[in-house]
């Protein structure tokens, strides 16, 4: 019966994306987006196979961490529909009566209360939401996240071909083709509802000044928020670097972006003495203290059990919850993100997989450098936007995580936006007089 399901639910999206006007891209068929729809679903199909007879832990794998999460609030469609339609919005949740429920799940709470968005709220409702359609099988919710996180990738892409109409197969790779793109965005994970609603706020903020518009990017930035918090507080400067300059002209873009960053990075440090919510370098440190024990074996799982030491653990520098220990962290935690694993740390598949992505990204950006546009001829402003994005989350994700394969899985949603970004300064002539050979997989 799963096998008929998902083959059913997967005909019914390659249906929907032959049909659909949103699909009607530059570059893309239709029948290619169905080709990519469908290497997604083989993607999330390894990740189901991968955590099922790989990792067999289900108690601390985390495309069933939720799933089973989700099955006590689509239960209660059983004997209170009212109680389910109340925790899958979370509009009226929050009485006594809820606590039976929430006690029987085993994540929807986090450790650490910091006041701050729970972004495990958002794929337990997801998948107890898909439940109305999937009758319990899980690959059946594989194949919606992957339709999910395909429409949030062709969000990015119509995004910025506009401005590498020039390199559309290199557009295209960086944005659906990327290892760590097509095996994390296609998993019932967090990580394509990142891409979805990422995808959509960046798309549907271009065109801002219509009201169709002005409700997706309100609808994205909330779901966002709820996804992952710090993905959203990383594009956020982005965002309004982004609406100054489209509001004021291209004039002094290098001088916007850092009164923006600077103005918002204040802002940011400072936050809880403007409302009453933790400090997010508390929090920071929170986050490190907690994943500096789950990689050396301090944590239970929700059975009981103690979590193994981490395969691919490193050692990185305490966060203090001050200013000056996040930058005097913040280079190493940079290059940990950016360059790791090394040759000698790829001790399994996946962190092959991790590793050679990396190699990958680094001779793109080698090229990139070699080839480069004139300074002034470069479109800035979307440059810019891009790595704001990416070096904060590059940072967060750092300071935070000294498990090198979390590392790989929490920078994916950043890949193509960093690829992207020296896409932007890659001057194709250049190339194709030095490098001819290379001028068809770019265009």
């Amino acid at each position: 019966m799963e096998i008929l399901l998902t083959i059913s639910y997967s005909m019914l999206f390659i249906f929907l994306i032959q049909k659909m006007k949103f699909f009607d891209v530059d570059g893309i068929s239709k029948k290619m987006f169905s080709a990519i729809f469908l290497f997604k679903i083989i993607a999330g199909l390894a990740v189901w196979a991968i955590y099922t007879f790989y990792y067999t832990d289900r108690a601390t794998a985390d495309i069933y961490k939720y799933f089973d999460d989700s099955k006590v609030i689509f239960d209660a469609l059983k004997t209170n529909p009212v109680h389910y339609f109340k925790m899958l919005t979370g509009i009226g949740n929050n009485g006594a009566e809820f606590n039976s429920y929430y006690t029987q799940m085993n994540f929807w709470a986090r450790q650490h209360d910091t006041n701050v968005l729970n972004d495990s709220h958002t794929i337990i409702r997801f998948n107890a939401f898909v439940r109305l359609f999937s009758l319990g099988y899980f690959n059946v919710h594989t194949v919606f996240m992957c339709f999910l996180s395909l429409i949030g990738l062709t969000a990015i892409y119509k995004t910025f071909v506009t401005y590498l109409s020039d390199k559309k197969r290199a557009l295209f790779f960086a944005v659906f083709l990327l290892p760590s793109v097509l095996f994390w965005g296609s998993g019932v994970l967090k990580e394509g509802i990142i891409f979805f609603s990422l995808g959509l706020l960046i798309y549907y903020f271009n065109k801002l000044f219509d009201l169709k518009a002005i409700l997706f990017v309100g609808t994205m930035a909330f779901l966002l928020g709820f996804s992952k918090f710090y993905v959203w507080l990383s594009i956020l400067p982005g965002l309004v670097f982004l609406f100054w300059v489209t509001k004021s002209g291209q004039k002094n873009v290098a001088l916007k972006f850092v009164i923006v960053m600077t103005i918002l990075g204040i802002i940011g440090f400072n936050i809880e003495k403007i409302i009453p919510i933790q400090s997010p370098l508390v929090t920071l440190s929170q986050k490190q203290i907690e994943f500096n024990r789950l990689s050396s074996g301090e944590m239970t799982d929700a059975t009981g059990k103690v979590i193994p030491i981490a395969n691919s653990a490193i050692k990185i520098k305490k966060l203090d919850p001050t200013f000056i220990s996040f930058i005097s962290n913040a280079p190493i935690a940079l290059a940990n993100v950016f360059f790791r694993p090394f040759v000698w740390e790829m001790k399994s598949v996946m962190m092959l997989m991790a590793g050679l992505e990396n190699v990958l990204i680094l001779c793109v950006i080698l090229l990139c450098l070699f080839f480069i546009k004139p300074i002034k001829s470069i479109a800035w402003t979307p440059v810019l936007f891009c790595l704001s994005f990416v070096i904060i989350q590059f940072i967060v994700i750092g300071e935070t995580t000294p498990i090198i394969g979390a590392i790989a899985r929490y920078k994916t949603p950043a890949l193509p936006f960093l690829l992207i970004a020296f896409l932007l300064v890659l001057d194709t002539q250049k190339i194709s007089k030095k490098l001819p050979f290379l001028k068809k997989t770019l265009n």
